[in-house]
C-alpha cells in the first residue's frame, strides 16, 4: 500500500476537521480534489463524513467526484447518510452522487439510514434509491455482516500464561520481582519447565492485548463487538487460545507460523502479586503484512477504537504505525499502552513509542510505568500527576483532538489527564481476603474502560468500568472473569 504524498494526507485531515481555509489553500496550491489519502479516503468523503456542508459544497465546486468511493466501497453519500447529515446528504443529491452505489457489505447510503433510523435521510434518499432488486436477506448473513465489523480491533502478542504461586525464594533464584514484566533471557529457560511440574500449575489464554479485548467482549456482552489479531504456533496452545477467544465472543485474525511454538508467559504469584516472564515464541513474527491482507485491512479501517499494549512495540513497530494512520484517517482512535518499565528505559523502544505517541487518543499505564518514563526521558519528578499532564501535552499530529493519559495507581485513585487537566477517580475497593492475584487487573482495566468508550459514556463511567472490571479479574485466577458481568455499561 503506497504511503500518500504528504500534502494529500493533510488536505484530507483538513475536510475532515473542518478547517475551510486550510482546504482553500491546498486547492490553491494544486492538490487535486479527488486524491486520495490511507484506505482510500478523500477529502470529499471525510467532509461528508464529519457534517461540513460548507467544505463539501467548495470541492462540489471544484469538481470532486461525488461518488469516488474509498477502499471498503463506502462513498461520500454512505458516510453522510449513516452519520446523520441532512444537508451533505441533500449537497450531494444535487451534485448527482449515486444513491444506489453498494459498498463491500452491500449496503447503500439508504441503507445505512434506516439502519440508525435517519427518517429525513431515508425520506431524502428514497426517491433516488432503486429498490426493484431488493430481496431479504437470511438472518444468518446479516449476523455474518454484523460481525465482520467490530467496533474495538486489539493488535498484540498471543500467550499462553503458565501461571502458579511460588515461594519467594524462587523469584531470587530467576532474578525477578513482583509487580514486573520481563522478556526471557537465556537463564529463564528452566523456569517454565519447573512452573509446569507444580501441581497448582493453571493455563489461562493471555497476553495483555488479548487480555483486554477479551475483557471488553465480556463488559459489552454483544456478539461481534471486538476482534484481535497477533501470530500463534501451529500448535496445541495455539489452538487453546484461538479456543479461548472463540467461547468469549472475541473475532480472531491469527497469523500462523508453522516454524515457532505458540508465545507463553511464566506468572510468578507471591502474596497474590505477580510477576511475568515472557517467551514470544511465534508472537514474535508477526508482520504489517498480514495487516494488510483485505479481510485484516477491512477490520481495522471500520474499527471505532485500535488498541495495543506497548509490549507489542518489541515485534511490530510498522503495525502499530499503520495502525496509527489508519485510525486518524477513518476517524477511529487508537489507543496504546505504557505496559512494562523496559519498555520505556530501552531507548529503540522507547523511540517507537515517541513516535507513535503524536498519533494516540488514549495512552494507559500504572504509577511505576509512568516514573520510568520520567525517569527515562529526565523529568526529575515521582510525582505522578504531573507525569501524566505532560505526557497529556506532547502535541497531537494534525488536527486530531487532545489525549487523555490514564495512569492507575492500584487501590489509589486512578489519575486522568487531558490538555494539562487533571481529575481524579476513586477505583472499587476489595478486602484483602477477596483477591486471588493480580495478574490480569490492568488488562481488565483497559478493557472495561474501552467497552464504555466504545458506547460514547464519559471519562467518570470509563473508569468506573474499568474499576469493576479489574476488580473482578483479580478475584480470579489469571485474566479470567465470570459468565457476565453484574455492571452494565
Amino acid at each position: 500500500m503506497a504511503e500518500p504524498p504528504e500534502e494529500v494526507a493533510e488536505f484530507v485531515l483538513d475536510a475532515r476537521y473542518g478547517d475551510d481555509e486550510a482546504v482553500d489553500a491546498a486547492l490553491g496550491a494544486g492538490v487535486q480534489v479527488d486524491a486520495q489519502s490511507h484506505g482510500g479516503s478523500t477529502a470529499l468523503l471525510m467532509a461528508s463524513a464529519n457534517g461540513h456542508t460548507a467544505i463539501v459544497r467548495r470541492l462540489l465546486q471544484a469538481r470532486a467526484a461525488p461518488s469516488l468511493a474509498n477502499d471498503a466501497g463506502n462513498c461520500p453519500l454512505h458516510w453522510a447518510a449513516l452519520n446523520g447529515h441532512l444537508e451533505v446528504v441533500r449537497a450531494l443529491l444535487e451534485a448527482r452522487a449515486n444513491a444506489n452505489a453498494r459498498n463491500d457489505f452491500k449496503k447503500r447510503p439508504f441503507d445505512e439510514a434506516l439502519s440508525k433510523s435517519n427518517e429525513d435521510i431515508c425520506e431524502a434518499l428514497a426517491s433516488a434509491t432503486c429498490f426493484d432488486e431488493d430481496v431479504p436477506e437470511p438472518e444468518a448473513q446479516e449476523e455474518d455482516s454484523r460481525q465482520e465489523q467490530p467496533v474495538i480491533l486489539g493488535m498484540g502478542n498471543p500467550l499462553l500464561d503458565i501461571s502458579a504461586e511460588v515461594p519467594e525464594e524462587l523469584l531470587g533464584r530467576y532474578g525477578l520481582k513482583t509487580g514486573d514484566a520481563i522478556l526471557a533471557e537465556p537463564k529463564h529457560e528452566a523456569l517454565y519447565q519447573e512452573l509446569a511440574a507444580m501441581d497448582t500449575v493453571k493455563y489461562v489464554a493471555g497476553g495483555a492485548t488479548q487480555n483486554s479485548i477479551r475483557v471488553a467482549q465480556w463488559m459489552l456482552q454483544e456478539p461481534g463487538m471486538t476482534a484481535y489479531m497477533g501470530c500463534i504456533g501451529d500448535d496445541a496452545f495455539g489452538r487453546k487460545l484461538a479456543k479461548a477467544c472463540e467461547e468469549d465472543g472475541v473475532l480472531t485474525r491469527y497469523q500462523v507460523d508453522k516454524e515457532t511454538p505458540t508465545g507463553t508467559c511464566a506468572v510468578t504469584i507471591v502474596d497474590k502479586e505477580r510477576s511475568l516472564t515472557t517467551r514470544l515464541g511465534a508472537a514474535n513474527k508477526f508482520t504489517v503484512s498480514h495487516v494488510k491482507e483485505p479481510e485484516n485491512f477491512n477490520l481495522l479501517k471500520s474499527a471505532k477504537i485500535v488498541y495495543s499494549a506497548g509490549f507489542f512495540i518489541t515485534v511490530s513497530p510498522e503495525s502499530i504505525e499503520l495502525a496509527c494512520k489508519v485510525a486518524e484517517m477513518s476517524g477511529g482512535l487508537y489507543c496504546l499502552n505504557l505496559s512494562a518499565a523496559f519498555i520505556v528505559e530501552v531507548p529503540v523502544f522507547r523511540s517507537v513509542l515517541e513516535k507513535a505517541l503524536p498519533h494516540v487518543d488514549y495512552l494507559f499505564g500504572n504509577e511505576t510505568e509512568a516514573r520510568a518514563y520520567a525517569t527515562a526521558v529526565g523529568w526529575d519528578t515521582a510525582d505522578v500527576a504531573f507525569i501524566a499532564t505532560r505526557l497529556s501535552l506532547v502535541p497531537m499530529a494534525g488536527k486530531k483532538p487532545p489525549r487523555h493519559v490514564v495512569i492507575t495507581q492500584g487501590a489509589e485513585p486512578t489519575v486522568v489527564a487531558r490538555r494539562g487537566a487533571v481529575t481524579l477517580h476513586e477505583v472499587q475497593t476489595l478486602a484483602p481476603e477477596l483477591i486471588v492475584d493480580t495478574n490480569g487487573a490492568g488488562d481488565a482495566f483497559v478493557g472495561g474502560f474501552l467497552a464504555a468508550v466504545s458506547k460514547g459514556r464519559a471519562l467518570g463511567a470509563c473508569c468506573q468500568a474499568g474499576s469493576y472490571a479489574a476488580g473482578t479479574v483479580i478475584q480470579h485466577s489469571g485474566c479470567t472473569f465470570p459468565e457476565k458481568p453484574s455492571y452494565c455499561i
